[in-house]
């Protein structure tokens, strides 16, 4: 082997001998690798793309519309159109009240708007009352109750002396079940046979 055939054999295999990581692209010029703001943003290239879209897209259209209506006598589709609707001033030609102006009493409208301030401002101020009223009852009826199943639960208190019970007077007998008098006899009299 030669020395020029030993030299491409060396450069042929030596990046399969040295495990070399790849480079970087060089910059031209300066030897440099190129870093990633050298390149710049991808949103760049976006930006740029969209505007030129939208110019060509803008272009197109005008050139279709300026071609279209010269040939045809038309009016340019961005000409000014009457809105949908009734105007104004038909309106009042309608229902009579040309003369009249739109402009509202503000007064009225100030007053009538305090006024309904106020009574919402009252209304929300009695259903407050009101809640806090049947709060309170519910509040006390559960102490009620709660008292009352204390008390049935601790039962009767040892410590205390038993009641004597209660004697109820002898039932008095009916008067429509009373015995006749002539059937009565006395304690003395003795029983004749007859």
């Amino acid at each position: 082997m030669g020395s020029g055939q030993a030299r491409w054999h060396y450069l042929f295999h030596l990046p399969s001998m040295l495990s070399v990581p790849p480079q970087a692209p060089r910059s031209p010029g300066s030897g440099r690798p190129r870093t990633e703001a050298a390149r710049g943003p991808w949103w760049r290239w976006l930006v740029f793309g969209l505007c030129f879209s939208l110019g060509y897209g803008l272009t197109q259209r005008l050139s279709r519309v300026g071609s279209s209506s010269a040939a045809k006598g038309e009016v340019p589709a961005f000409a000014a159109q009457e809105l949908p609707g009734t105007r104004l001033g038909e309106l009042q030609k309608r229902f009579g009240a040309e003369g009249q102006s739109l402009v509202g009493d503000l007064d009225r409208l100030v007053e009538e708007r305090r006024q309904e301030g106020q009574r919402q401002e009252e209304e929300s101020r009695k259903a407050n009352q009101e809640q806090l009223n049947q709060e309170r009852q519910d509040a006390a009826q559960r102490q009620a109750d709660r008292i009352r199943l204390e008390a049935l639960n601790k039962g009767p208190d040892p410590a205390a002396p038993n009641a004597e019970p209660i004697l109820l007077p002898p039932p008095t007998p009916d008067p429509s079940s009373a015995p006749e008098p002539a059937a009565i006899t006395s304690p003395g009299a003795a029983a004749n046979p007859p």
